[in-house]
Formats: C-alpha cells, structure tokens, sequence
C-alpha cells in the first residue's frame, strides 16, 4: 500500500512539472479559438496606420488588418494600445496575441520574437520644414534629427550619419511638435509615418518629405510580431494575410487609408511594396 501511494505520488509530481511545460506547448491559435478573442497591439499615435480619431475609435491600416484577421478567424478584436518601446515588451510579456504596429522585421527583433510574412514595406527617410536647406542624408552633418524612441530608423540613420545629433521621443506626436517648435532640424524613420505626420498637419504644405537616393537611408518591411517558436499560429497568421492579398482585401485597406484617394496619396509602387504569395 506504501509502495503504491509513493508511486501514484512519483506520477502526481511528474504530472504537476510537466504541466508548466504542456501549456507553454499550447499554441496562441488554440488560446485565442478558445477564449473567443484575439488580443492585439496596435498603436495609437501613427496617422493613419494606428491612431485615435476625432470619435475617440481606435483606427488606421494596422487596426483593420487585425480587424480582418480576427474576423477569418471568427472571434472578437480586443486591442492594447503600444508605443515603439512597448510594443515587443506587451507581447513577450503576454499581454497580446500579436502586434501590428508599422514595427519593422530587423534581425536584432527577430532574437526575441517571430515576425509573419511582410504585410508592408517603407523606404527610411528624412522630414523637413521647406527651406530648411537639408536635402540629403550628408546635410544632416551638425543638425539635430528626431525619432519616436524604440524605432529601428535610429541605429539606422546613426549608422549612416554620424554627425548628427539625435533626439528621441516618446511617440510620433511630440516628434513633429519638437519640429514644428525648431528644437529639432528633421524627423527620420519610414516615409509612409512621414507621409502621415505631413498628411495631419495643419499646415501640410510646409513640410517636404526627401525622396531619392541620396536621402533615403533604408528600408524595411513590416512584420505581425508573434511569439517565438509558435509555427502553428505565425503560419495561420500569414496565410491570412495571403487570403487577404490575394482576394483583393489588402488593396481596399490601402487604398481607404493611404491610396491616391486620400490625403496621403501613396502608391504601392512608389513604396516598392510586393508581398509574396504561396498556393
């Protein structure tokens, strides 16, 4: 009797150890089916891409594209709003199922989370006030550069021009009013956040975006950022987003928030934007 209650007592004990380790097994794809809800970051001062608007509603490109995503999958939106420094903390931590938040696919993320397919690409580049004289990267030697802290563009830009001074702030928002105000010379990080900082601007017209190639220091695509070793859920993330490109729902998403119909008037061709496809 002794032997046996020690033995369903080993069982107990290998049970209980395991258990940490079954539900780390678990995919984010089951969690979410079975909580009925996906959880996503998004964030909430990039125009156009994740923002508040004047009704107090969450919206931009990346809200809908994890709207869509949630709606293929047949469960709720719950959204958190991130910043670039929160952003990847929010998802290790798991606050969030996945994040879409213009976050760019570097290497350096990639050691701590997983990335899905590329939904976008943006060239990096320079904002200015007309007339500032900057017209290319090397004019940027002595002025003083801005960035939303924890965007990629910094080590970036850095890299590039090393001369310059850099300030960080702690989102997009105070980044144009800093240049507004002339406490700093430009803004660098993607042309498509440029686009939209210019784009919601009382006074667009004084600002100036620098395209070619001795402005553009960069580029990247952005990636849904999902926990690492989930293959199970990154792969049904990216064939949604197949689904999406392919069946025409990722065009009217560009096109309602950044296509020549609005006040960005981008194109997917001046963007260099291709997603690739697999049958």
């Amino acid at each position: 009797m002794h032997i046996w209650n020690a033995v369903l007592a080993s069982v107990a004990a290998v049970l209980l150890s395991a258990g940490p380790t079954l539900a780390q097994n678990k995919s984010t794809l089951e969690t979410i089916k079975e909580r009925g809800v996906i959880r996503a970051g998004v964030a909430k001062s990039v125009p156009n891409f994740g923002f508040i608007d004047e009704t107090g509603n969450h919206v931009g490109f990346d809200y809908d594209i994890v709207t869509e995503i949630a709606k293929r999958l047949g469960v709720k939106l719950e959204v958190t709003p991130v910043t670039s420094a929160t952003r990847i903390p929010t998802l290790q931590q798991g606050r969030v199922d996945i994040v879409a938040s213009t976050m760019s696919h570097y290497r350096e993320r990639d050691q701590v989370i997983d990335f899905s397919i590329g939904y976008f690409y943006s060239p990096h580049t320079i904002l200015v006030k007309k007339g500032s004289g900057i017209k290319t990267v090397a004019d940027m030697a002595g002025k003083r550069a801005g960035a939303d802290i924890g965007s990629g563009s910094i080590k970036l830009f850095k890299a590039k021009q090393p001369a310059a001074t850099m300030q960080t702030f702690e989102g997009f928002a105070e980044t144009f009013l800093a240049l507004q105000q002339g406490t700093i010379d430009a803004i660098v990080t993607d042309a498509v956040i440029l686009a939209g900082l210019r784009a919601n601007a009382p006074n667009p017209e004084d600002y100036e975006i620098l395209f070619g190639r001795d402005a553009v220091y960069g580029g990247g695509e952005y990636g849904l950022g999902v926990r690492e070793n989930d293959s199970k859920w990154r792969d049904q993330v990216n064939f949604i987003l197949q689904d999406m490109w392919k069946d025409g729902t990722w065009d009217r998403i560009f096109n309602k928030w950044l296509g020549p119909a609005t006040k960005m008037n981008l194109t997917k061709e001046q963007l260099g934007f291709e997603m690739v496809v697999w049958d």
